[in-house]
């Protein structure tokens, strides 16, 4: 046995305690982003229904970049703009599932007892990088559903574009460069251990 293995083998980190952890955040991520993604295929489905609906239409299925436009979805919409709709969430859904594919990589590697490896480095890297492409493709997604939802509001004949940062993407952009600094400050430390191993 390898005297990394014998590192891991007795740390706090592979813990029934810890590994119940790895397990909820694994499972917990993929829940929450296949949630959120069914969630926003149905808006799609939803929006221009509205008869259909009772005339009542759920306030948590309309886009909120559309809500704090005080845009009004329109009353009724073709099909293809249905899947222009889909489209543009699937921009901000890539970037949500690259980042829950490399949480995915961090818990399975911590479940493996690879506490500090290079998986981990890598993954812990992923995570910033999608957090930050969370930030972005957020922008993109403001921009394009703003768009198509007052242009067939005004009958196609108009629309606006709305754009802002609030609450969440100032929190993917900070808990992104988190996730960097943090993957640099594992890539350092797993260096020097290498080097204190090499001594031995």
């Amino acid at each position: 046995m390898s005297s990394s293995s014998s590192r891991t083998a007795g740390s706090p980190v592979q813990s029934p305690s810890f590994r119940r952890l790895a397990w909820g955040l694994l499972a917990l991520s993929w829940t929450c982003a296949g949630a959120s993604f069914a969630l926003s295929l149905l808006r799609w489905a939803a929006i221009g229904h509205a008869e259909g609906w009772g005339g009542w239409m759920p306030v948590g299925l309309v886009p909120a970049q559309a809500q704090l436009a005080g845009l009004t979805p329109p009353a009724s919409m073709d099909t293809p703009w249905r899947w222009v709709g889909v489209a543009l969430e699937c921009i901000p859904a890539a970037a949500m599932f690259y980042t829950v594919l490399c949480v995915h990589r961090i818990c399975r590697a911590f479940l493996a007892g690879e506490v500090f490896g290079a998986t981990v480095v890598a993954g812990f890297h992923g995570v910033g990088r999608g957090f930050l492409a969370m930030f972005v493709t957020s922008l993109l997604y403001q921009v394009g559903v703003t768009a198509l939802l007052s242009w067939l509001a005004s009958g196609q004949n108009g629309g606006m574009i709305a754009l802002g940062v609030g609450p969440f993407e100032v929190s993917t952009l900070v808990v992104g460069l988190m996730m960097l600094l943090l993957a640099h400050v594992l890539a350092e430390g797993r260096r020097l251990q290498a080097e204190a191993d090499a001594f031995v």
